[in-house]
Parts: structure tokens; sequence; C-alpha cells
């Protein structure tokens, strides 16, 4: 007689039990896909101070790289009425090869600026150690400054003098 009114009651029990099934499915599905966006943001997004601190650990290991800033730098000076000059060949030390191509890239800039901070010295003062290493340093500041304001970061480990001449 069930069957005759349409009322059969294993068909409903199947039909609750199929959709529970969907909706566990369904709720299974949207927390994979959650937690996947989820672990993917945070790799992606924090990641960078991660690169970062990477990047410099590999320069570390890195070796050195020198390039040789030639000609010489010749600058004059006046000293009590007499005219004296100041020749110096450099090299610059870096671990980051790409920073030693932007230095390259931009030469003109870089020599520019040293010839201006060669001849604004004392004579006086590149005759002793302490004016020497003052000029080394400055001179490593001022390449710094042109490659950060070029390039976003310095890169310049140190600078040598591989030649320096007074007369």
């Amino acid at each position: 007689m069930a069957e005759e009114d349409g009322l059969d009651i294993g068909e409903e029990a199947g039909k609750s039990g199929g959709k529970k099934k969907l909706i566990i499915i369904i709720a299974l599905l949207l927390v994979l896909v959650g937690g996947g966006g989820a672990a993917a943001y945070f790799f992606l997004f924090s990641g960078s101070d991660e690169s970062t601190e990477s990047t410099e650990e590999a320069l570390a290991n890195e070796p050195s790289t020198y390039l040789a800033l030639d000609p010489a730098f010749t600058v004059d000076f006046m000293v009590d009425g007499r005219q004296r000059y100041v020749q110096l060949n450099m090299s610059v030390k870096s671990k980051n090869v790409e920073q030693i191509n932007a230095l390259t890239l931009h030469m003109p800039l870089i020599r520019n600026s040293l010839v201006l901070l060669f001849s604004s010295q004392s004579f006086d003062e590149l005759q002793t150690a302490e004016g020497k290493m003052a000029l080394k340093n400055a001179a490593l500041d001022a390449i710094n400054g042109i490659l950060e304001q070029e390039t976003g970061q310095g890169g310049i480990d140190a600078v040598l003098f591989t030649n320096f001449v007074m007369q």
C-alpha cells in the first residue's frame, strides 16, 4: 500500500544520507581551499624578510670581486705658491657582482664625484696616514651614495689605493 501511494520509506533515508555526505564533502573542500589560500598568502608575502637575509648570507659566502678605476686620478694643488700634484690609482672591492656592474654603468658619475672629492682635499692632510684613511672612507661613502641613489643599494665593501704619488 505504501508503494501505491508513492511513499517509499527507504528512499527518504537514502536521500538524507546523500545530502549529509554532500554537505561534508563541500565543507572539507572549503576548508582545504581556505587553508591552501592562507598558506600561499603567508608563503608569498612573509618570505621577503627571509629572502633578504638569505641574500645577505649568500653574499657573505661569495668571493670578493675587484674593479680598477682606470685611468689614474690626477689632481693639482697650489701649496705656498708652488704647484703640487697627487696621482692615485684605486680599485673597489665588493662581494656583489651586480653592484660592480652597476658601478661600471655609472662610472662617469662616480669619477666626477671622486675628482671633486679629491680636489677638495688639503695637500698637507693627504701626507699623513690619517688623511689617506679619511680620503678612503670619504671615497667609499661617495661611491656607495651614488649607487644607492641609482640602484637603491650600496654594495661596495672597500676602496683600495693601489698607487698614491704626491709631488
